[in-house]
């Protein structure tokens, strides 16, 4: 799992590390709004998580300095509605071809809730969308499900022919996943593993024990430096990744968008290919080594930018951040800015929040449309 390179030039004195290593992943709701949302797209619920998914690297080098790393790895999320269509269904494209399933992919969905036989004035549903993540292209942990429960409330009110409806929506940690059962544990969203023995000691890195931006990135080419704050300028311990730095694509097939629609628009990689430890062949290979240190070769991880999204026109629901992006189209007023121009940009250092120093993607053109006219009478 952890194998130490070979390289004929290097002098057999160099020092060995001792490092720890240990997986960390929080899930919770994306907002830019209070914790009562109200919609009134026609009926539909977005959804976005904020996912943080990290590998942390704990070493002292021989001058004692505590080194530690963060290196974001990528994620798979999956999503199912518990009773399937009956209680709503996610929306998958756009326009005329959009189509409703019980599951979706992705950090975001676009939800619609059932809410036909609503007579009363007011209505109160529950519904709970599982998910399912897991932190991929690591051979250093056992494959390993995590499991969640996004509980959706919505509470519906008729007044003058006219409905509104206010929804509320939280993120818990679901033990012991059942599709039948309903019990799950509502005190815990955030999940840190320790599942990975130390290599040469019993000293587990936990990351509450440390800032939120402990790590500092440097990026030079398709090569990405990890280097802890608190670091040691002799040794100068780094984390090497290479990475192919235009390895994620916009995926939207479609040339046009329809006036005063909700949509997703997702980001795709290019590279799929497992992880390798063979430095010069891979696009995704870490290295962690310092000065006058061995090298180590980090099999199988998967390192994932931060994403962000521009467009000069319609409304980021839930803001610029995240592999998928749900999208409000601008309505007839904004016809004269079409064609719009939507942007993805990548940054790795996870403490950057904006678009500085951001590198640009991929970049679309799409032409808005009026809505189509309805049929019959």
């Amino acid at each position: 799992m952890l194998k130490n390179s070979k390289n004929n030039h290097e002098s057999n004195n160099k020092m060995s590390l001792e490092f720890d290593i240990q997986r960390y992943l929080d899930v919770n709701i994306a907002s830019s709004f209070d914790d009562n949302y109200y919609f009134g797209i026609k009926d539909a619920v977005p959804i976005t998580l904020k996912v943080e998914s990290f590998i942390f690297i704990k070493s002292y080098c021989k001058h004692n300095i505590h080194h530690i790393f963060r290196l974001p790895v990528k994620t798979e999320i999956k999503w199912k509605i518990k009773g399937g269509t009956e209680n709503g269904a996610f929306k998958i494209g756009s326009g005329m071809d959009a189509e409703f399933f019980a599951r979706d992919s992705g950090d975001s969905v676009i939800f619609y809730p059932q809410l036909k036989n609503t007579s009363k004035d007011t209505t109160y549903k529950n519904v709970c969308i599982y998910l399912t993540i897991n932190q991929l292209g690591s051979t250093l942990f056992e494959q390993q499900e995590y499991k969640f429960v996004v509980n959706v409330n919505i509470l519906i009110i008729r007044k003058f022919l006219k409905r509104d409806y206010r929804v509320k929506m939280f993120v818990t940690k679901l033990d012991d996943y059942d599709d039948d059962e309903d019990n799950y544990d509502e005190n815990n969203n955030k999940v840190e593993y320790n599942n990975y023995s130390s290599i040469l000691n019993s000293n587990i890195l936990r990351p509450y024990d440390d800032p939120e931006s402990i790590t500092k990135v440097e990026q030079d080419g398709n090569l990405i430096l990890f280097k802890s704050f608190n670091s040691c300028k002799i040794c100068n311990l780094t984390v090497i990744v290479k990475s192919n730095k235009n390895s994620f694509y916009i995926k939207f097939f479609k040339k046009h968008l329809i006036t005063t629609e909700i949509i997703k628009i997702s980001a795709e990689c290019n590279n799929t290919s497992t992880a390798k430890s063979n430095w010069n062949n891979n696009n995704s290979a870490v290295l962690f080594t310092g000065t006058n240190y061995k090298k180590y070769f980090l099999d199988g991880i998967k390192i994932e930018p931060r994403l962000f999204w521009k467009s000069n026109s319609g409304k980021l629901v839930y803001g610029n951040l995240g592999q998928s992006l749900i999208y409000y189209t601008p309505g007839e007023e904004g016809l004269s800015t079409s064609p719009l121009t939507i942007n993805l940009y990548s940054q790795y250092d996870h403490s950057v929040k904006d678009l500085q120093q951001a590198s640009l993607l991929d970049s679309k053109k799409l032409w808005i449309l009026r809505q189509p006219p309805l049929m019959g009478g």
